[in-house]
């Protein structure tokens, strides 16, 4: 499988690509690795070879994701500890690059583990540990769940909000709110 990167990136894709397409008409928990085999045109043998399950798919999406959001950061603040407009800009952009496959892993579904993982991730980004205590912990879930709630609801309407002012938000929470909490000594 590791001979010829291209072909294995692609026949992943295609599985990965069809998970989407049927999560466009059914719900993810009733997609079969049936049905995916059949619209990408594999067999379930090449499937296994590439997911354990539809869970490990799923799992391998949000990474992608996860990875590409990082790559992103990375390159706008170059390693910078400033969460400033640019950086949530660029944020929020991720979220928009990709609106049908975001949708699908911040559906009703599948949104309480995509927003876990995505709140570990963007603290391993922050590079620091800051939900050591009991307070901190409640603080983070509380912002991290109440932020990426907002975003599913506002990525199913983007008319009812214009994103100028959920970035607003999303900023104003996190540095008036959300960052002194968690970096105030003894809290």
């Amino acid at each position: 499988m590791n001979k010829q990167p291209e072909i294995t990136d692609a026949t992943r894709e295609s599985f990965v690509s069809a998970f989407f397409e049927l999560a466009q008409i059914k719900d993810i928990h009733q997609i079969t690795i049936r049905e995916i085999t059949n619209l990408a045109g594999y067999n379930r043998t090449t499937f296994y070879r590439y997911f354990e399950d539809i869970y490990t798919l799923i799992e391998y999406a949000e990474d992608d994701f996860f990875q590409t959001t990082r790559k992103a950061m990375r390159e706008r603040n170059g390693g910078s500890d400033v969460h400033d407009r640019q950086f949530f800009e660029t944020f929020i952009r991720c979220f928009q690059e990709n609106p049908d496959r975001i949708a699908v892993l911040m559906s009703e579904q599948n949104r309480f583990h995509f927003i876990r993982r995505m709140r570990e991730n963007v603290i391993d980004h922050i590079g620091r540990p800051i939900a050591d205590t009991p307070k901190k912990k409640a603080v983070t879930d509380m912002f991290f769940y109440g932020i990426f709630s907002a975003i599913a609801i506002h990525m199913q309407n983007r008319q009812a909000l214009p994103d100028e002012d959920l970035l607003e938000i999303i900023q104003k929470l996190f540095n008036d709110w959300y960052w002194p909490q968690v970096t105030e000594a003894g809290v």
